[in-house]
C-alpha cells in the first residue's frame, strides 16, 4: 500500500525546522547570548536606562560628558557613528576617530567576523570638526597621548577585539578619570561576549581598582553605557 503524502505545507514546514531551526547552533547560541546578557542586567544594571536606538544612547552619553575633555572615537569604519557624535556636540569640539580602515585585525573569536571585516574601501567622508588618526590602535595612540593633555570625556569603543579593547585601556588608562562615560559598542549579548570588550573592561577596572556605573543599553544589540564614578590614585 502506497504511503499516502504529507500536504505541501506540513512537509515544507518539517524541511524548513528541521534544516533553519532544530539544527542551528548559532540561533541556539545567540539565544543563550541573550538570556545571559539578560541575567546580567537583572544583576548589575537595575538602575540603567534603556534606549531604543543609538542616537538616543549616544546622545544621553554626550550630555552626560564633560565637555571640556577628549571625544574619542575606535573604530570609525564608515563614519556613521562619529559623524553622529560630531553633530551632537559643539562645532568648536573636536572629536579624534582612530582606525585603519582595513577591518578586524584578527578574527573575531566566537563570532562570524573574520580578519579584515568591515575594512572600507576608502577613508569616509566625515564632519568638520573630526580628525581621523589612522593606523593601528598601538601605533598611534602613545604619540596622540604626548600630545594631547586633556582628560577622556567621552569615549566610544567599536573595536569588538578583547586584544584591541585592552590596547585602548592599557593606552588611554591615565586619561580615564571619574566622570569620564564609556560607550560599548559591542559589550554583551552574542555568543563569545565574555571574551572580547565585557573582559578587557572588567580587567582593567579590577587592575585600576575603578568603580563606575551603567547608565544605560540599547533594548537590541549589544550596546551599553558606562560612566567612571571612583579610580585608585594615579601614579
Amino acid at each position: 500500500m502506497k504511503k499516502k503524502q504529507r500536504p505541501w505545507g506540513e512537509r515544507f514546514f518539517r524541511r524548513f525546522f528541521y534544516k533553519y531551526y532544530s539544527q542551528n547552533l548559532l540561533y541556539e547560541l545567540q539565544v543563550r547570548a541573550r538570556n545571559e546578557a539578560v541575567d546580567y542586567i537583572q544583576e548589575n544594571m537595575s538602575d540603567a536606562m534603556i534606549w531604543e536606538t543609538q542616537i538616543d544612547i549616544m546622545r544621553h552619553g554626550i550630555s552626560s560628558s564633560d565637555i571640556n575633555g577628549l571625544f574619542l572615537e575606535f573604530g570609525v569604519a564608515t563614519g556613521k557613528s562619529i559623524n553622529l557624535i560630531s553633530s551632537l556636540v559643539s562645532k568648536n569640539v573636536e572629536v579624534f576617530g582612530f582606525d585603519t580602515f582595513q577591518g578586524l585585525p584578527q578574527n573575531w573569536s566566537g563570532h562570524l567576523a573574520g580578519k579584515g571585516q568591515f575594512a572600507q574601501k576608502k577613508i569616509p567622508k566625515t564632519n568638520k570638526n573630526v580628525t581621523l588618526i589612522v593606523g593601528l590602535f598601538e601605533d598611534v595612540l602613545p604619540k596622540f597621548i604626548l600630545n594631547n593633555d586633556k582628560d577622556a570625556s567621552f569615549i566610544h569603543i567599536d573595536c569588538d577585539l578583547y586584544a584591541s579593547t585592552k590596547t585602548i585601556l592599557d593606552n588611554l588608562d591615565k586619561k580615564i578619570k571619574p566622570g569620564t562615560v564609556i560607550l560599548f559598542d559591542e559589550y554583551f549579548n552574542y555568543p563569545s561576549w565574555k571574551k572580547h570588550e565585557f573582559k578587557a573592561w572588567q580587567e582593567f577596572c579590577l587592575n585600576k581598582k575603578i568603580t563606575y556605573r551603567y547608565l544605560g543599553y540599547t533594548s537590541v544589540g549589544g550596546t551599553v553605557l558606562l560612566q567612571v564614578e571612583k579610580r585608585s590614585v594615579i601614579k
